[in-house]
């Protein structure tokens, strides 16, 4: 029985596919290892979304073709978003990797353990099912995918060029699996996609997310249901009353903004919708419940940003109180409608610069908003132990692993484990994190 060692890279979307491919190497015969220096069949399942994923993806193949050259392994395969997006000369460029796929048909990596060369898939318009997946994660805190693909088409982003248009999951096939993860112990479901809130418009012709909100609520055992990447354009009254109106549906609302200057977000393609519409569609989600979270992330440095629309940026962050902020700097992307914008470009250093500003900015908002949970009890979810009387978590406000945690002191002994949902007050906070005891 050959061993099979997978490094998966990039987002948890990827993780999804390094997980399908695992189960489909299991299902036939396949041994899987944790040791890269156990197995004879190595995969990396690569990231290419910007150019430093893309950096990671090729040093993730450099480093593990070692284990080809001096260790046990005898294959290099790759899979992911690179070897998709690069799939024409993709074995030309690296020729340390044997064979591999892309991403529009997995069950192609059984063919790429045994012959060298690019198996490729044809494009899917519809979502293709695989099954089973062998999880990687937490059991007790699990992501699953409801579409893959983009109709938004950003001039800023590669992605729909990498994995095609929008195609949603039948809403049975979704809530079966989550059925399965409830067996086993899940607490918590993270709905993601390239775009959450346009889920179902290909399939259904509607937004479908509230109808499948309603149907994952009804499951037992499950007790948190999380949606990511939302689409602020498409996040209409009926999808945001939703999160408040439907049972175990998180207040949590991860908005990728990207900017909230009207000409950039233009020359992004992603419509005129801008400050004020952003300041407005807040508003009403605050309207439902103050404590409602808001994620979002921003790119600074796209072509034509000036110190205006920089302060704008600034200025939005802590007047609409974004509790998480993730800062991107522009990354120029081959095949991209903005490489043709005809505007003052932003060098490197300026990019940091401006990421290092706005980061400040965002510290400070979320340690403001950290304060109103101080002498709050409030339901965490325990993930780690680190001694007897202290634990890790997360409340429903935090998002696994992009948010902070919170650190709970136990310090009567109860009886607590991996994966129990416990009462904590509130006792400090540091810049992301809430402290706080466990109470009975």
């Amino acid at each position: 029985m050959k061993n099979i060692y997978l490094h998966s890279l990039g987002c948890e979307k990827n993780t999804v596919d390094g997980e399908h491919i695992l189960a489909i190497l299991q299902k036939n015969g396949f041994n899987v290892t944790n040791n890269p220096e156990e197995a004879d069949v190595i995969v990396i399942n690569t990231c290419a979304f910007i150019e430093d994923s893309k950096k990671e993806s090729i040093d993730a193949i450099f480093d593990h073709s070692m284990y080809k050259k001096y260790g046990k392994c005898k294959r290099l395969i790759v899979s992911g978003c690179m070897s998709e997006r690069y799939k024409n000369n993709f074995l030309d460029m690296f020729k340390e990797v044997d064979a591999a796929i892309g991403i529009h048909d997995l069950e192609k990596i059984l063919e790429a353990v045994n012959k060298d060369g690019f198996h490729d898939g044809e494009d899917n318009t519809e979502y293709k099912e695989y099954g089973d997946r062998l999880n990687t994660g937490s059991k007790y805190s699990v992501y699953i995918r409801i579409s893959d693909g983009c109709h938004a088409n950003c001039s800023f982003c590669a992605i729909p060029n990498i994995r095609g248009g929008h195609r949603s999951r039948k809403i049975e096939d979704i809530v079966k699996e989550a059925e399965n993860y409830a067996k086993n112990g899940a607490k918590e479901i993270n709905l993601i996609a390239q775009e959450t809130t346009y889920y179902g418009y290909d399939i259904y012709k509607k937004l479908a997310l509230p109808d499948l909100l309603k149907e994952l609520s009804k499951i037992e055992g499950i007790e948190w249901i999380r949606v990511l990447y939302q689409n602020p354009v498409v996040l209409n009254n009926d999808i945001v009353k939703a999160f408040f109106t439907i049972d175990k549906v998180v207040p949590y609302f991860d908005i990728p903004l990207q900017h909230v200057d009207e000409e950039i977000l233009k020359d992004m393609n992603r419509g005129k919708r801008a400050y004020k519409f952003y300041r407005n569609m807040i508003n009403r989600i605050r309207s439902y419940d103050e404590n409602a979270v808001i994620r979002t992330s921003l790119i600074v440095g796209f072509p034509g940003e000036t110190k205006e629309s920089f302060k704008k940026l600034i200025k939005f962050v802590r007047s609409a109180k974004i509790d998480r902020v993730g800062v991107f700097t522009y990354s120029e992307e081959e095949n991209t409608k903005a490489l043709s914008i005809d505007k003052p470009k932003i060098s490197r250093n300026k990019k940091m610069m401006l990421r290092e500003r706005l980061m400040r900015a965002a510290i400070e908002v979320s340690e403001e908003r950290l304060e109103r949970f101080i002498g709050k009890t409030i339901d965490v979810l325990i993930e780690e132990k680190e001694d007897d009387n202290k634990f890790i978590g997360r409340s429903k406000y935090d998002a696994p692993e992009v948010d902070g945690c919170v650190e709970v002191y136990n310090e009567n002994n109860y009886d607590i484990n991996i994966g129990d949902i416990v009462k904590v007050n509130i006792t400090h906070h540091t810049e992301y994190d809430l402290i706080g005891d466990l109470v009975k």
